[in-house]
């Protein structure tokens, strides 16, 4: 009966807002196309945005997985209408927790038995809660502080739902744009929260990323408690901190921001160019960090979406920044081709493009790091984007990009008077000098899988 329900009224709140959605796009598409009328582009610009915020108003009261896309499509700049991505970029996943007798039902039955039997201790107010699960604080018999992510008990269900209505939307919205087929923004969804939901992964890419990190001074990465680790729950170890952001935490006079920032940006360098393994979701609800021994430590939590960086990729991103680096317009150019951006056969095409863009980037002090702008960047190359129609930018990239982009909002929140290119410049180069990842990735993939 609840099954039903949900069917019911997810699937009704997806048509009422889809549908007079896809029509509010029809209707002056099909002026355009067939009609010949001129549609001024601050009008379509408007037109993204209020419906951009009607689908952000819709994710927020579904939940699940919607959330999830729409953070994925503010991802995609290059399929998406800017009005979309900067609508979308805000949606976060923080959802109110599911009431603890449901919690406390769900885990007797995946334990067998009533969690007392198993725990000391377990708090019944939620700690976090987002789309697919929470997490509560306990204390095992032993003694051992405890976080337990549990998975909510009708997910895959709901998400299954939102799945078949975004698989149909996708198709019914690809009409206004033919040129670039929307498929494969759909798979990379489908495959994102497909893999979130897998905690048995999750589980064994935490204890793969703790063993790399173990005995490193100012890191912490939860060790798993197996015996208490299922297939809806991943039980770790419990880090007494706050999240990074926090005004508590900034604003206190014994923390040193420049250590925590270095810290910060050390813990990525070594996961994506020595181990090949990162977190590719670092926002600030992911790490946590408190003051020890007068030094900031640091708590990377959460390893539902994580990426193998493989050593043949690693290359061709180094060649790409090496050809940004000299200036070299036309080696630049070769290097995108290599990372799949356009084809040989478009090259000559988006290369005055890719040029002016070098251009503008450097002007702006990004071979060097001095004075350098995130925002003004990433305008930039949106813009770009934007006039090189038909370019679909590979998923390593997406994410690639995407790690970047929160590793570099975090950093302004913690340290908006440091330049962290000039940060990471020593320790990028002494990851690199190390020979990068390995070169096989076989044996991360393996014991991941």
């Amino acid at each position: 009966m609840r099954s039903l329900y949900h069917v019911v009224v997810r699937s009704t709140l997806a048509v009422i807002v889809l549908i007079p959605m896809w029509l509010a796009y029809a209707i002056p598409f099909f002026r355009e196309k067939k009609l010949g009328a001129k549609i001024p582009d601050e009008v379509w610009d408007r037109k993204h945005r209020k419906h951009a915020r009607r689908f952000y108003r819709l994710a927020v009261r579904m939940r699940g997985g919607l959330i999830k896309v729409g953070q994925i499509l503010s991802t995609r700049v290059d399929l998406v209408p800017l009005g979309w991505t900067q609508e979308l970029a805000g949606l976060q996943d923080e959802v109110d927790p599911m009431p603890w007798p449901q919690i406390l039902s769900h885990l007797q039955e995946t334990y067998g038995r009533h969690p007392d039997e198993l725990f000391e201790h377990l708090e019944h107010e939620a700690h976090a809660a987002a789309s697919f699960g929470q997490v509560h604080r306990g204390r095992t018999k032993d003694g051992v502080d405890v976080a337990l992510k549990i998975k909510y008990p009708d997910v895959e269900m709901k998400l299954g739902i939102d799945m078949f209505f975004f698989g149909w939307g996708v198709k019914l919205f690809n009409v206004f744009i033919p040129r670039v087929s929307l498929k494969p923004i759909f798979e990379e969804v489908r495959r994102a929260l497909t893999t979130e939901l897998d905690y048995e992964q999750e589980a064994r890419f935490t204890r793969i990323v703790h063993e790399n990190f173990e005995g490193r001074e100012g890191v912490v990465i939860p060790a798993v408690i197996d015996e208490l680790t299922t297939k809806s729950v991943i039980c770790t170890t419990w880090f007494e901190g706050v999240k990074i952001t926090k005004p508590s935490l900034l604003e206190r006079d014994d923390l040193d921001r420049d250590e925590l920032l270095k810290r910060l940006l050390s813990t990525w360098i070594q996961m994506m160019y020595v181990d090949g393994v990162f977190q590719s979701d670092p926002h600030p609800g992911n790490l946590l960090v408190r003051i020890e021994d007068g030094a900031p430590l640091l708590c990377v939590v959460d390893f539902g979406q994580v990426k193998i960086l493989t050593q043949e990729f690693h290359q061709k991103l180094v060649s790409s920044v090496m050809a940004f680096a000299m200036g070299n317009e036309d080696m630049f150019v070769g290097t995108l081709v290599n990372l799949g951006l356009f084809p040989e056969s478009e090259k000559e095409k988006f290369a005055p493009l890719v040029a002016a863009l070098m251009k503008r980037l450097r002007e702006q002090g990004a071979g060097t790091g001095q004075d350098l702008d995130f925002m003004k960047v990433r305008d930039m190359v949106l813009s770009t984007l934007d006039e090189m129609r038909g370019v679909v930018i590979p998923q390593e990239l997406v994410l690639y990009g995407r790690t970047f982009a929160l590793l570099a909002g975090v950093t302004r929140a913690i340290a908006p008077k440091a330049n962290p290119l000039a940060v990471a410049k020593p320790l990028l180069t002494q990851a690199l000098l190390a020979g990068g990842p390995p070169k096989d990735p076989g044996r991360i993939a393996a014991a991941a899988s």
